[in-house]
């Protein structure tokens, strides 16, 4: 198996952001809950300078346990592990395929740390909102690695909501049709109810990330479990374009992804 010589930072920011009028979620685990999460991500990205042009595809899978170890009336304990990655770049007519199921090349930079993420786990504490109060966890993925790779990060910190859920569930008296509007100083959001069927709500997004060195337009829809928060389903798909650096040469860019992730109870 070939591994690309080429190291391309591209850090693709999707921001998911909600409306505050909503009531905050409650969490209603229960101790040994386990949720799996699986992310598909298929990326293509075109990077050009003058005559010279470079492709760089990618299509990675990771999937992840999430635990639940404790329940109280503040919160919740969860540990994540990641069980599986398998992971396939295209670049400067080269091929590298990864599957967390072999073992790593270990002449392969990358394959060597992608196979550092495969049963990894980090203990993570939430409230009842699902913010993450506090966590341990192994040492974070380069996240030059994790561009290059097409894997979408799973950004844990505390203050920041725990991904595997929305910070909010959408309330009942909330109609289809429902918008709003969330904006930053680098990016703005607006969401629509789309549907509304007891257990489950449908919203869908649109968002603008402007003012670095690549603007981004995303679209893309969630189905979250109004019970618990969890999102059973996201989609989306992007366009950035800007310009990159890569080993010191700056190159225009173009990049479509599209991410899938579906969510189940075990």
């Amino acid at each position: 198996m070939k591994s690309t010589p080429t190291e391309l930072k591209y850090i693709l920011v999707i921001v998911i952001a909600f409306a505050s009028s909503f009531a905050c979620a409650q969490v209603k685990f229960k101790q040994g809950d386990e949720f799996q999460r699986q992310v598909v991500t298929k990326s293509n990205c075109v990077l050009q300078r003058g005559s010279q042009t470079l492709h760089v595809g990618s299509v990675s899978t990771v999937v992840k346990t999430y635990k639940i170890t404790a329940v109280s009336e503040k919160g919740a304990s969860l540990t994540i592990t990641t069980d599986k990655l398998i992971d396939t770049i295209n670049a400067m007519n080269q091929n590298l395929v990864y599957n967390s199921g072999k073992p790593a090349d270990p002449n392969s930079v990358i394959q060597v740390g992608l196979q550092k993420m495969v049963n990894s786990q980090s203990i993570v504490s939430i409230n009842n909102k699902g913010e993450i109060l506090n966590l341990k966890r192994p040492v974070v993925a380069n996240d030059t690695l994790l561009s290059f790779a097409g894997i979408q990060p799973e950004h844990l910190s505390p203050g920041t909501n725990l991904q595997l859920m929305v910070d909010f569930p959408v309330s009942l008296t909330v109609k289809k049709g429902y918008s709003w509007k969330v904006a930053t100083s680098s990016a703005e959001t607006n969401y629509t109810v789309y549907a509304i069927n007891g257990p489950t709500t449908v919203i869908t997004y649109k968002t603008s990330v402007l003012g670095g060195s690549l603007n981004s337009r995303i679209n893309g829809s969630i189905l979250i479990d109004n019970n618990t928060g969890v999102i059973l389903k996201r989609y989306a798909q992007s366009v950035s374009t800007g310009y990159e650096m890569v080993n010191g040469v700056v190159y225009t860019a173009t990049r479509r992804t599209a991410v899938t992730e579906i969510c189940n109870k075990k």
